[in-house]
Order: structure tokens, then C-alpha cells, then sequence
């Protein structure tokens, strides 16, 4: 036998495109249950996410080329491969060490080989060859789409840190020009596969980006984070202040920590305020004056029939040695909470009084400095911060290094 004909009889094995389907489905299932095992999920969770991730780029690939029921459903072996990852990692026989590394790992693998497949199948339906191209790239990302989507993260192909569509594009247009030769076969099959895989782990590895759209926030986008980056800085303020004189003195590390504390605490539900030394929840229980008293006069009552975590911080202030009175330097109008809605704040610098927000909706962070009022924005998905001074000033972009272009 030749190697024409080893070839040729490669490319006519019927286990060929079985197999290659299976190990991509177990790699993909791989991933699918490993990510089901970061967000914490039960074994239904896992076993879902493994046949989504799995099973996913077949079914996608099958019902586009009409091929009536899809394969996996036809032949119950393509099954086994997400049942028995997702019994794996639920019993903890695999668990890496560095998971977010093993899940684009086992990722690129199934992208890789189910490019491939897709290609295969395409190719053997007589679809033309751009047909063919769309083909493997759809039946390579359907299934980490789906597992990404479900499991609520952002899906890979959107984002930009690490390229993720461009090695399937590329290996599907190999494997389609390699197929229209008549020499798509095991061999060749494998060698595209980790053409695919080798560029995805160099983009993972190196952070490879793609160009992308310079997009800005318009001004109204603008101004209603920076209101909300403001209200936040002012409850974070007013909760530091409180905190200080209710809980009294304390070494300046640990107020620095009850204050983080107070700033990223959720909302307290009505009728209740957030405790930061105790890091609870109580009740309010507003202290009142005797009546036709002043609070800045006479007796004072004891911390013990006022005790300090019973006090509702937005009426009266209890030091350790029991009733202080009002304090004009304290802010006694807490800030609205409305600001939680839109933003999350992820850090609070009660030196500086600078904080660091999440915008929910846009996934933007947004930095605003206290004294000089420059809000740093930036956007993760191309990285780049934008420095917004006041409504009348323009962008200023930044680089890596911060300097202004």
C-alpha cells in the first residue's frame, strides 16, 4: 500500500468522524463541568452544562445541514462523554489546582477538534465552500456559547482579552482548502486541530487582542455614573463617620477595615441598619431624650440602657462611655441607597476618600478622586481608561502607562 492509498483509506474510515466527535465532546464536556464546579453547582448543574457545552456545536451543526435527527441524539455514545465528566468532577476526580487555566485548556480542545468535525461534515453534505467555512465555526462555538450563556457568563467570543473565534475561522478555512483537495483524513485532521489549539493558548497566553471599536460612553451615560460614583462616596463617608463615633475609638487599621466593611455592606432592609464590627443586621431602636429635655443637657444615659448596637445610626450617637448628643461635624441625613441599584462599589480609601465603582449595566469602572474630582473610567473590554474631568471637558485617552495621547 502507497501512501496514497494509507491516505485514502484514512479519509473513508467510518470511526474517523466518530471519534474525532467524541473527543471533542469530552473535552467541551470537560469545561462545561468544571465551570459548573466554580459557580458551585449540583450535580443536575454539572451534567447540564457538560451536555450544553458538549452536545451543543453538534446539535447547532446538525439542524443547519438538515441532516434530520442530530447524531448525538441518534447514537446514545455520544452520551457517555458528559455523564461521565460531570460524575468526575463531582466526586472530585478532577480537580486542577488552577481552574479558570484547565476549563480554556479543555475549551480550546473541543474548539479545535470540533472545527474540524464541522469542516468534515460540511464538506460531505456538498455544501460550497463558504458554506463549509460557517459551518465548522458555528458547530466549534455553539456549544461554548450556550455553556457560557447558561451558566451566566460573558460568552468567550465576545471577549477581547485572548483571541477565541479567529483560530477557528482560520482552521475551518485550512480544513475546508485541505478538504476540497480530498485529503482530510485523520492525519491532516489532527495537524489543523492543533493549529487551533496552539493559537488559542498563544492568544490566552499572550492576552492577543483583535482591533476593536473605540466606542464612548455619551455624555448622559457619563454624568449619570458620575452621580452615582458620587452618592456612593457620600454614603461611604457618612457610613466611615458613624461608624467612628458610634462604635467609638479604635486603632486607625481597624476603622480603615470597619469602614470598608460599611462601604461595600448591601442595603439594609427597612427597619434595620448594618452593624460593621459585628457585621450584622439589627433592628433600629432610636434612642429618645426624656421629654422637655435638651440632649445636650443634663443627665446622660448609660451604655447600658442604650446599648451601642441597638442604636440607629441616623438618630442619636453612642460613644463607649454612653450618650453623646448630636455631633454637628456628623452627617445626620443618610445618603440614598438608590446608587446600589446602578452601581457596585469595589473599593473605598477612607484616607482619601476615593472609591472605586462597578457600573452594573455597562460593566465600566469608574474611579472618582475625591479631591480633584477626575473620574477615571475603564472599559474592560478593550482595557482602555478614559479620564472624564467635568461635563464642559472632553475624553482624554490613556494608555497602560497612564500617559495621555
Amino acid at each position: 500500500m502507497d501512501v496514497q492509498q494509507f491516505f485514502d483509506a484514512l479519509t473513508d474510515a467510518p470511526w474517523l468522524l466518530t471519534t474525532l466527535d467524541l473527543i471533542g465532546i469530552f473535552f467541551f464536556a470537560t469545561s462545561g463541568a468544571l465551570l459548573a464546579s466554580r459557580k458551585q453547582f449540583d450535580l443536575v448543574g454539572s451534567l447540564a452544562l457538560s451536555l450544553l457545552a458538549g452536545l451543543g456545536g453538534g446539535f447547532t451543526r446538525d439542524i443547519l445541514l438538515d441532516r434530520g435527527l442530530p447524531a448525538s441524539l441518534d447514537n446514545p455514545i455520544y452520551l457517555a462523554p458528559p455523564v461521565l465528566v460531570s460524575l468526575l468532577v463531582y466526586v472530585k476526580a478532577i480537580a486542577p489546582h488552577r481552574l479558570n487555566l484547565t476549563i480554556t485548556l479543555f475549551d480550546a480542545g473541543g474548539l479545535a477538534l470540533f472545527t474540524v468535525t464541522g469542516a468534515m461534515v460540511a464538506l460531505e453534505t456538498g455544501a460550497n465552500p463558504v458554506a463549509c467555512v460557517v459551518i465548522a465555526t458555528v458547530t466549534a462555538l455553539g456549544g461554548g456559547m450556550l455553556r457560557d450563556i447558561v451558566a451566566n457568563e460573558v460568552p468567550s467570543l465576545f471577549d477581547p482579552r485572548g483571541i477565541y473565534a479567529m483560530p477557528t475561522v482560520v482552521g475551518a478555512i485550512v480544513a475546508v482548502t485541505v478538504g476540497l483537495q480530498g485529503a482530510l483524513n485523520a492525519v491532516t485532521g489532527f495537524l489543523i486541530a492543533a493549529l487551533i489549539f496552539t493559537i488559542r493558548m498563544l492568544g490566552y497566553r499572550y492576552q492577543w487582542r483583535l482591533p476593536g471599536a473605540d466606542i464612548s460612553m455619551d455624555r448622559d451615560s457619563i454624568d449619570r455614573l458620575r452621580a452615582a460614583a458620587v452618592q456612593a462616596q457620600q454614603a461611604a463617608r457618612h457610613r466611615m463617620r458613624i461608624g467612628r463615633r458610634v462604635y467609638g475609638p479604635m486603632p486607625q487599621a481597624q476603622a480603615q477595615e470597619v469602614a470598608e466593611r460599611e462601604a461595600a455592606a448591601a442595603p439594609a432592609p427597612d427597619g434595620f441598619h448594618y452593624d460593621a464590627v459585628e457585621d450584622v443586621y439589627t433592628r433600629d431602636i432610636p434612642i429618645v431624650p426624656p421629654a422637655g429635655r435638651d440632649p445636650r443637657q443634663g443627665a446622660r444615659p448609660t451604655a447600658h440602657d442604650a446599648p451601642r448596637q441597638e442604636v440607629h445610626a441616623d438618630s442619636h450617637l453612642v460613644g463607649e462611655d454612653g450618650w453623646d448628643g448630636w455631633d454637628s461635624d456628623v452627617e445626620l441625613s443618610v445618603t440614598s441607597d438608590d446608587y446600589a441599584s446602578r452601581v457596585h462599589v469595589e473599593d473605598y480609601d477612607p484616607q482619601t476618600e476615593s472609591i472605586t465603582v462597578l457600573d452594573r449595566a455597562s460593566g465600566r469602572v469608574a474611579r472618582l478622586d475625591a479631591a480633584t474630582g477626575i473620574m477615571d473610567v475603564t472599559d474592560p473590554r478593550t482595557g482602555w481608561t478614559r479620564s472624564y474631568d467635568a461635563p464642559e471637558d472632553d475624553w482624554v485617552k490613556r494608555d497602560a502607562d497612564g500617559e495621555d495621547r
